[in-house]
């Protein structure tokens, strides 16, 4: 090859790209401006409305600007503090065992053991399922008189236990989403192990490490970034649930299990205040970031220094 041949095929190359990168563009760029348009559009009314007295009991109210009331009185309601711990006891709580559970099955699923397929296949039904669905079938599991659990209970001779009551609710609502999202945990952890360099596994063996060492200092660094992403979407999803809670327990008994997107609802469909609803979800959008943030640039970081 010549050195005019290379030349230029040095400067075709840059332009090949450049075509490539605008077709790429003007391909996705319908779909950019239909999801801007579906989602931006409800996102720039919603904040404007935040501002507003707007409730569907007061026709012409969505033209009453109020500025800040709304989010003062917000801030101000114990209610809403009452939602927001419940929302932190039931996101800590909840994502902290299915990272721990899924972290042990993933583990156990790498393994080479008979009826693994099968073992993983069933894992995954629960994840798949419909949160509506799971919130409905929790119920009668969960039924003071005719649920299965006091059902079973009541064969072995204790006594019926009040799952949906006010002291057990909460803990209900935390151990049906740890059935229906280990799974996921499981999934992404499983994946960390298998894409681990089994030859540095093998060296360190070698070197007499045993296999809580192995675990300790290779396996779980390694897995960080996997358990990170898995917390983030999880952290996300957790706080943002509402159709398996309400299903199960409307939010009640009182406010046990009243997170902020119950909270949300019960503003907006019980009580009809629009304009405080939307404020509740921009606050609580400022909450969810606040929270999810520190995962999501730790995971960043992360890969930006595995780059360099």
């Amino acid at each position: 090859m010549t050195i005019s041949q290379t030349v230029t095929g040095d400067r075709v190359a840059p332009r090949r790209r450049r075509i490539r990168m605008s077709s790429v563009f003007w391909f996705t760029l319908p779909a950019a401006a239909i999801m801007l348009l579906v989602l931006g559009v409800p996102l720039v009314y919603s904040f404007y409305y935040s501002f507003t007295g707007w409730s569907l009991v007061l026709p012409g109210s969505d033209q009453d600007f109020i500025g800040l009331l709304n989010y003062t009185d917000v801030l101000g309601s114990s209610e809403f503090w009452a939602a927001i711990r419940v929302t932190l006891i039931y996101a800590v709580v909840a994502v902290s065992l299915e990272c721990a559970l899924g972290i042990l099955f993933a583990v156990l699923l790498n393994m080479e053991f008979f009826g693994r397929g099968l073992f993983r296949s069933l894992m995954l039904i629960p994840m798949v399922i419909t949160p509506a669905v799971v919130g409905i079938f929790w119920k009668l599991l969960y039924e003071q008189d005719s649920g299965v659990f006091n059902y079973l209970l009541g064969t072995i001779g204790l006594e019926p236990v009040p799952w949906l009551g006010l002291t057990f609710a909460l803990a209900s609502v935390i151990i049906m989403d740890f059935w229906q999202s280990t799974p996921f945990f499981t999934l992404i952890i499983l994946a960390g192990l298998q894409s681990l360099d089994r030859d540095t596994v093998s060296a360190a063996q070698a070197d007499g490490a045993n296999a809580l060492q192995v675990f300790r200092y290779l396996t779980l660094p390694h897995l960080v970034p996997y358990i990170t992403i898995a917390a983030a979407f999880r952290i996300i999803g957790v706080m943002a649930d509402f159709d398996k809670i309400f299903l199960l327990t409307l939010g009640g008994p009182g406010n046990a299990t009243t997170t902020l997107s119950v909270y949300a609802y019960n503003t907006g469909f019980k009580v009809f205040d629009i304009g405080r609803t939307t404020a509740i979800s921009w606050i609580y959008v400022v909450f969810v970031l606040l929270i999810s943030a520190p995962l999501i640039w730790r995971l960043f970081r992360g890969a930006s220094v595995n780059r360099h």
